[in-house]
């Protein structure tokens, strides 16, 4: 039993011992820095009476500082309004002065004499119109072409022999329009022989003439509308 006693009070005062250690160096290192926090923690031993001892813990650095916040400020362009240049006007040159002429003595001219004037000229005598024709020369004039134009259209026309074997005798009457130079044009039968072949016969010889004798000037017409009877006989001196 003694040696258990002495064996534990070895025990004992080693443990106490080593606390104190402990102890010591836990404050020292408290002193040194403040930021260590102290904790008992229970030791327990199956032979020894409870000791406490105290554990250090590293307390964590405090939280840096927020850093202020800088509030971002809209810079806003100013509008510069456009400036618009004018187109400069160049102002134009100034003229020349006018050169100087140096002005010749003028010599004194010797008055003008005006010429008498010219005696008028004689006026040409006025051409009196030829006189208007008397209606009885017209008359004569218009029975002579007439005439005329009859006579050449009994030697142009052509008895048909078919109406000489068959005695057909008539007279056909033909209307036509001759212009002022003679030209015949728009022909046709205003009254008919009776018989077809005779009336044909009286086509054919105007048709063939084409043209006669201008009109004469002293009738004054453009156009003139005539009707000539032409004649079938066949006791006549041409048949």
């Amino acid at each position: 039993m003694t040696r258990k006693r002495i064996y534990s009070a070895l025990s004992f005062n080693k443990a106490f011992y080593v606390g104190l250690a402990v102890a010591i160096l836990i404050h020292v290192a408290t002193l040194l820095n403040p930021l260590f926090q102290k904790k008992e923690i229970p030791v327990h031993r199956a032979d020894s009476p409870v000791i406490h001892a105290e554990q250090v813990y590293i307390a964590p650095p405090p939280p840096p500082p927020e850093a202020p916040k800088i509030e971002k400020k809209v810079v806003r362009s100013k509008i510069i309004p456009k400036v618009v240049e004018k187109p400069v006007e160049e102002t134009p040159p100034e003229p020349d002065p006018p050169p100087i002429v140096e002005t010749a003595p003028v010599a004194t001219a010797e008055p003008i004499v005006e010429a008498p004037p010219a005696p008028p000229a004689p006026t040409p005598p006025v051409a009196k119109a030829p006189p208007k024709p008397s209606p009885d020369s017209l008359k004569m004039v218009t029975r002579t072409y007439l005439r005329s134009l009859k006579k050449q259209l009994e030697q142009i026309k052509d008895y048909p022999a078919t109406a000489k074997r068959l005695k057909q005798e008539g007279t056909v009457r033909v209307r036509f329009t001759i212009l002022a130079d003679g030209k015949i044009e728009q022909i046709e039968v205003s009254e008919s022989s009776r018989y077809s072949s005779l009336d044909n016969s009286a086509l054919e010889a105007v048709t063939n003439m084409g043209k006669f004798d201008p009109i004469p000037k002293l009738l004054e017409k453009e156009r003139w509308r005539i009707e000539i009877p032409i004649q079938y006989k066949l006791n006549a001196g041409r048949s």
